[in-house]
């Protein structure tokens, strides 16, 4: 079982963490351990003090969750210990933030590993005089998510620009370390805390893509780097596997699930088929197998799945670029769909002639002799005309009529 440090708390999981994050309300350890046992606070009891005297002031102290009187030297000295900031709010707050010019380094949020303080307001400016990318990784991530939100905010360059704005991080990351690349040399970091609340901050590394920090071991190439504790842990952090090599339980060419786990051969890498019970061999995928496709997330699947309107990489990138083709699906319902309208439209045409059919059988079922006598007056033949008369010599034409002159 690992030991801690005497100035550190070990947590009931095996966790070492700083002993000023012992009930603090925060679970730091993961199970809570470090926020059992802790003197509940009992708000009758500032009550029940006698009043500070003129150089100290009243605070519910942060580690002993009792009301006591602290020294006004205490007041804004950058360190939280009142369990309500008290002591650190609507103070001037001082200046950080730094111009880095190393091809590599670190920097935190100030205090960090303990509370930065309230209303904090920092600029990093990484410049490393190269025109290689910068690789920035958030190892511990901590932001306050009351009140108005406390942020950071990521620039591809020197300059707040927000069209280069690379990626905002805010407490919704906590807990989960972030890497983020720039395009050049440069970067900008802007640390943002609002005066309600605080938290334990971030610790940032940043190396120029190719270079390793001094405490970690190199991939190889340009392959880049991994730390100890990263060995043989059963997760590439090397594209080209060297840090999953050679483990202590795993044959020649052959890799660990996890640390003394099973281990699998270099061919199940990376072919969407899961050999270790944690998946681990289908992660951190920087090269797929023949016959998948490799996903902006590290992730392999299926080429027959690439272009088949389905997100199978969680990230969408199988179905970028994709030729607009209807697909076959569609074009089968196109083709049912019309032809059920199609059989609609003669059954309603057959209904119509139908209903039409059975009108008239109905109309000539219910004739009688004088509606017979009346259809056939309806249907008899115009008289004939002037000329057809003329014609049959049933009448004389007009110039054979007696014309009566004026002297008769």
């Amino acid at each position: 079982e690992a030991s801690c440090k005497p100035d550190q708390f070990h947590c009931a999981n095996g966790k070492c963490i700083p002993e000023s994050w012992k009930c603090n309300t925060m679970d730091e350890c993961g199970d809570n351990s470090d926020e059992e046992l802790c003197v509940q606070p009992n708000p009758s009891a500032f009550f029940s003090f006698q009043p500070c005297a003129f150089n100290q002031f009243p605070c519910l102290s942060r580690y002993t969750r009792v009301y006591t009187c602290l020294p006004e030297s205490l007041k804004c000295d950058g360190s939280i210990d009142c369990q309500d900031l008290g002591d650190e709010i609507d103070c001037d707050v001082p200046t950080c933030g730094e111009w880095l010019r190393n091809f590599y380094g670190t920097f935190s949020s100030p205090n960090y590993p303990d509370f930065y303080p309230p209303g904090s307001n920092c600029t990093w400016l990484i410049d490393t005089g190269d025109h290689r990318k910068v690789i920035l990784r958030f190892m511990d991530f901590k932001l306050d998510g009351t009140g108005y939100g406390d942020y950071v905010k990521v620039y591809d360059g020197l300059e707040e620009n927000p069209r280069r704005l690379l990626r905002v991080l805010t407490a919704f990351d906590s807990r989960a370390p972030v890497a983020v690349v720039s395009s050049s040399g440069q970067l900008r970091i802007h640390f943002y805390a609002d005066k309600i609340n605080a938290a334990r901050g971030f610790n940032v590394t940043y190396q120029v893509d190719g270079f390793c920090l001094p405490w970690e071991i190199p991939c190889g190439g340009n392959w880049g780097c991994y730390t100890e504790q990263q060995r043989c842990d059963g997760y590439w952090h090397c594209p080209n596997g060297r840090d999953e090599l050679n483990c202590s339980n795993c044959q020649e060419d052959e890799f660990p699930c996890s640390r003394n786990g099973a281990c699998y051969p270099r061919s199940d890498r990376c072919n969407y088929q899961n050999r270790c019970p944690n998946g681990s061999d289908e992660k951190n995928c920087f090269f797929c197998q023949p016959g998948n496709f490799h996903c902006k997330n590290n992730r392999c699947v299926f080429e027959s799945w690439v272009c088949d309107a389905q997100d199978d990489c969680g990230d969408g990138s199988d179905e970028e670029s994709c030729p607009v083709i209807v697909p076959t699906r569609v074009i089968t319902a196109a083709v049912i769909g019309s032809l059920i309208c199609g059989l609609l439209l003669v059954i309603a045409l057959g209904c119509t002639c139908k209903l039409y059919s059975l009108r008239m059988f109905e109309r000539r079922s219910f004739e009688t002799q004088l509606s017979r006598v009346e259809a056939e007056l309806l249907r008899r033949e115009a008289p004939p005309s002037y000329g057809q008369l003329i014609a049959q010599g049933l009448i004389p034409p007009v110039e054979d009529f007696p014309v009566c002159s004026g002297n008769q």
